[in-house]
């Protein structure tokens, strides 16, 4: 057990390091002397900066658009070559009053113009036309062309779309996404093409990219007048040929895809291998599949097309550009990505070459058809009819007996579908410490039930499965546990530092060979009443935000740990009391691990290799993404309202910043930046700004932060060791937490 220095004591000692006579004692003391400076003074120049500087730019996109536009018609000329003339008609107004600009639209910073048409009968979407040209016609009123087209759209199925954008918003998007002030898309449908059905849900695009979703921040798939996701296929055409077969060999081929990213050319071969249609499909499936760190599993269908697999999982669709859009044809030597979905070559048993795979494929065939294959659900999450395992099978925390500093905690579980029985789970037991009525631990979780087997053998040596001799008189019957847990095993709960704990159940069940997901529990329990409690509403939305992106979030997986966590378990883990492990000039700390994550810092940069052009091209290209909200300003896509704010110093402790990783093969700028220990808004919001300095190798804005940090507040540097750097923390977490009641 740990043990606080008491502040006097540290006082004391730092009095007699000043009339020391000893060089380095001095310079030893005056280094750690600011540990009695005072709190951070951050809400004095940042208040309200969350909902200010963050949330109101992804406000300005998401809100009423100032612009409209609407498309009046269409109008063609027949050339008498079997060509036409269109002229497309517009009406743009600005605040409800005509938009006046005498030049033709210069003015707006994005505007485009297209025409397509529709074949109801092969559902594609063929002949697509750009319009340009934008001539002010006067009140409003304008006009774009294009000629020598193949059709009168007045004449034939099909549909004009136009957007027009304006007020370039500061955000982190670059590249073909931008985010605007002002957005404004409109459609007119002619013939049958209104009748389109998209076999996707717009609602699952925005469970990741926020509502409303834009494509690239501008191109609404929802228009007035037109069918969903009808406005894509004016540029992702059923017939145009694809410009991103790079997708494909990055993870079909990293080195020579390393060697392409460098400049090198594609080769006739490859352009005829990787060939492919840029039409939604595959340009969606391979994107995510392929090209972004996609947060789930992409057998997870019903994430886009909920409610419609039967469009989508049919033999018809059972073909290879269906497979190769998702899947890598041969995969390299050393297997695919785990991340990614395994290569062709690696789950068939026949040559890809034979043919169109409902060939057998079908019903009453030698071979499974499509929708036994994928059965639209990831199997670790869903059970066969599509219902959560998480959602059918629930734990429940009883209430508790304490006996001195004995505590025997109870909980039970309920439910089953399919084959999955609550009897059959296997739980862990944590329990964590909240420190002077914060709402972070002090004391991190201890994890039991002790001797358990299987992923949840607890070793007390695993850093992830913290085993713990204060766990006993485990008892078991069906779906009934009980455990015993005694006090004395927290840190500081003896010196009366902790009067609250945290108790959780994570639960894992495996059905055949295959372990499943269940969310995990928890509840406060007050010492001093001996009673649970609510305590602290929690700042983010897990269920109905974290979820939407990550369907079931298991954050452990590598581990052998597939259960669903949540906030409140999440933190007995990741607490300030820690640097970050896998995260550089991070806090262990739930708030800066998850804010460094979604501004995609990397993890383990010691380990990356820079001089093999592989690992360092996937280190630049993680670094390059951006959240998929297409910019991290948008807190409330995670944190409920109002609670993105620079924390308050009284409900959140001090912590500790891991220091700068040693990289060997990299020349960068940024040196050797020692541990430090910082205040709560240096760690959650310092956590993002960080993540961006260090991404971008920024070494003299980095050091400038941390200046700027250590004048609003104080940045210590770390002790001689871990002891003496924990000694350090706690001076400061006494000294801080003692100016509140």
């Amino acid at each position: 057990m740990q043990k606080r220095t008491s502040l006097m004591a540290v006082v004391f000692a730092l009095a007699v390091l000043l009339v020391s006579t000893s060089g380095v004692f001095a310079q030893v003391q005056l280094a750690h002397f600011d540990v009695l400076s005072p709190p951070e003074t951050c809400v004095i120049c940042h208040s309200g900066a969350g909902e200010k500087k963050h949330q109101a730019i992804y406000d300005d996109y998401a809100d009423e658009s100032t612009l409209e536009l609407t498309i009046d018609g269409v109008k063609s000329v027949d050339n008498g070559d079997g060509t036409f003339n269109a002229t497309m008609m517009l009406t743009i107004k600005k605040n409800g009053a005509a938009y006046i600009d005498a030049d033709g639209l210069p003015s707006l910073e994005q505007k485009r113009f297209y025409a397509v048409t529709y074949d109801s009968a092969t559902r594609q979407f063929l002949n697509s036309q750009s319009f340009s040209n934008p001539a002010a016609l006067g009140d409003g009123k304008y006009s774009v062309t294009a000629t020598g087209i193949a059709y009168d759209l007045n004449n034939s199925n099909g549909l004009a779309y136009g957007y027009i954008a304006d007020g370039l918003l500061d955000t982190e998007s670059g590249g073909h996404v931008s985010m605007y002030d002002d957005v404004s898309n409109a459609g007119l449908a002619f013939g049958d093409a209104a009748t389109y059905e998209s076999a996707a849900n717009v609602s699952g695009c925005e469970k990741c990219h926020g509502a409303p979703y834009m494509k690239h921040g501008y191109r609404g798939p929802q228009v007035e007048g037109l069918s969903d996701f009808s406005t894509c296929k004016t540029c992702h055409y059923d017939d145009r040929n694809g410009g991103h077969e790079d997708w494909q060999i990055l993870v079909d081929n990293p080195a020579r895809y390393a060697e392409i990213h460098a400049g090198d050319s594609l080769t006739a071969d490859e352009e005829a291998q990787y060939a492919y249609t840029a039409n939604i499909k595959n340009d969606v499936h391979m994107s995510h599949a392929m090209e972004f760190p996609y947060p789930q599993s992409m057998s997870t269908c019903a994430t886009c097309h909920e409610g419609k697999l039967d469009m989508i999982l049919t033999d018809a669709n059972f073909k290879l550009e269906t497979c190769v859009s998702c899947h890598p044809v041969t995969g390299p030597e050393e297997g695919t990505d785990p991340h990614r979905a395994p290569a062709l070559a690696d789950v068939m048993s026949h040559d890809i070459s034979l043919g169109e795979c409902s060939n057998c494929h079908t019903d009453g065939s030698v071979a499974p058809v499509f929708s036994e294959i994928h059965t639209g659900y990831d199997e670790h999450v869903y059970a066969g009819d599509g219902t959560k395992y998480s959602d059918a099978i629930t734990v429940t925390i009883d209430d508790p007996t304490l006996d001195g500093t004995m505590l025997t905690i109870n909980f039970h579980a309920t439910g089953t579908v399919g084959t999955a029985d609550a009897a059959d789970i296997v739980p862990a037991v944590y329990v964590g410490g909240y420190g002077f009525d914060t709402k972070d631990f002090l004391s991190p979780a201890y994890g039991g039930l002790e001797g358990q087997s299987g992923v949840w053998d607890f070793n007390p040596d695993d850093a992830y499965l913290r085993g713990s001799a204060y766990f006993s008189g485990e008892t078991t019957n069906g779906a009934t546990w009980s455990v015993t847990f005694d006090l004395t095993g927290l840190d500081y709960y003896e010196d009366g530092a902790i009067k609250r704990i945290e108790i959780g159940v994570a639960p894992a069940l495996t059905v055949g060979s295959n372990n499943v997901v269940l969310q995990s529990v928890s509840r406060t329990f007050n010492l001093e009443d001996g009673a649970y409690e609510d305590y602290y509403a929690p700042i983010v939305d897990f269920d109905t935000k974290c979820s939407n992106c990550h369907d079931e979030l298991m954050p452990h997986v590598s581990h052998g740990m597939y259960f669903a966590s949540n906030v409140t378990m999440c933190k007995m883990c990741h607490t300030p009391m820690s640097g970050s492990v896998h995260l550089e000039m991070q806090s262990r700390s739930f708030d800066s691990y998850v804010h460094a994550i979604h501004s995609f810092q990397a993890f383990d940069i010691g380990d990356v290799n820079f001089a093999d052009p592989v690992e360092a091209l996937r280190y630049d290209l993680h670094v390059e993404h951006v959240y998929p909200n297409f910019t991290i300003k948008n807190c409330e896509s995670c944190h409920n309202e109002g609670t993105f704010e620079v924390p308050d110093q009284s409900r959140s402790l001090p912590g500790l910043l891991s220091g700068s990783d040693s990289v060997e093969t990299w020349d960068r700028n940024i040196g050797v930046v020692p541990a430090y220990i910082t205040g709560p808004g240096s760690r959650a919001c310092g956590a993002c700004h960080r993540a961006d300095l260090i991404a971008e190798d920024e070494a003299g804005e980095l050091v400038s932060l941390n200046q700027h940090t250590k004048q609003g507040g104080y940045l210590i540097e770390e002790g001689a060791d871990s002891d003496e750097t924990q000694g350090l923390l706690m001076t400061v977490i006494d000294y801080i937490m003692a100016l509140f009641k």
